[in-house]
């Protein structure tokens, strides 16, 4: 299964700074509030391992479609995986689980986690109840500006003593302007594909366990959990996550497929 210090927990060589790491801070939440939120996880252990076998997290963006960051997924096996939507607390047996039929990868994903994107199919629809998230396109532009107000949701670790969060959280963050996060990580952040968010004041950000997880601004799937950037005093932990918009067409391929 996926193994790094990242969201994941995936085992990728020579990351750009910390991959993605519930959320670090925050504060719980519920599927109800976020109904499109889904953990993705080893399908046969939903109801029988810890925290439903849960490693990554998910969007549902069609009744059949979830999109998640690739390093989840590159080393796993379609018929290994499952998403279940529904289970605010991963401990209990509620909600609807699918197994996944299929998966996309972006055919340009990069073990610097470029192009870190994918799309699962679902062997079959989520119930009604779980309503899907629009995906941000190249109309949604102004969802990216510096400031932007924008939520981060997961069940990744809650600290850095490796505590696990069995209840969705989120955190409130805000976009940063594409300089800043290139400063801080050379070579590494493209303005192209990325997006950086953080918190000014508490530093809540994503956390291993996270990864996958949506970014959302305006009602709209704008970013996927993807790596944590290097800091300084004045930008405290922010989050980089694969910039949704940047590959709307090829998502709008895969979701009529």
């Amino acid at each position: 299964m996926a193994c790094t210090t990242g969201l994941a927990g995936v085992c990728l060589a020579a990351l750009p700074a910390h991959p993605a790491q519930a959320v670090i801070g925050g504060r719980p939440t519920s599927t109800a509030q976020a109904p499109w939120t889904v953990a993705v996880n080893l399908w046969r252990g939903t109801d029988a391992y810890p925290r439903s076998g849960q490693f990554c997290g998910g969007t549902l963006v069609t009744p059949t479609k979830v999109i998640t960051a690739a390093h989840c997924v590159a080393d796993e096996a379609p018929t290994d995986l499952g998403a279940v939507a529904g289970r605010t607390d991963l401990r209990r047996h509620t909600g609807a689980w699918r197994r996944v039929a299929k998966v996309w990868i972006h055919p340009r994903f990069g073990r610097h986690l470029e192009n870190d994107i994918a799309v699962l199919t679902l062997d079959r629809p989520m119930p009604p109840g779980y309503t899907p998230l629009p995906v941000a396109t190249g109309a949604d532009g102004g969802l990216y500006r510096p400031g932007t107000r924008a939520r981060v949701y997961g069940w990744g670790l809650l600290d850095d003593e490796g505590r696990e969060a069995n209840v969705l959280r989120s955190a409130d963050l805000r976009v940063l302007p594409d300089r800043t996060c290139a400063r801080l990580n050379p070579g590494d952040f493209d303005p192209r594909t990325h997006v950086c968010a953080n918190n000014p004041v508490t530093g809540d950000h994503h956390s291993e366990g996270d990864s996958g997880g949506p970014l959302v601004a305006g009602g709209r799937l704008i970013g996927i959990v993807s790596w944590l950037s290097h800091d300084n005093a004045a930008t405290p932990t922010p989050g980089v996550y694969t910039q949704v918009s940047a590959f709307s067409r090829e998502i709008a391929r895969q979701l009529r497929r």
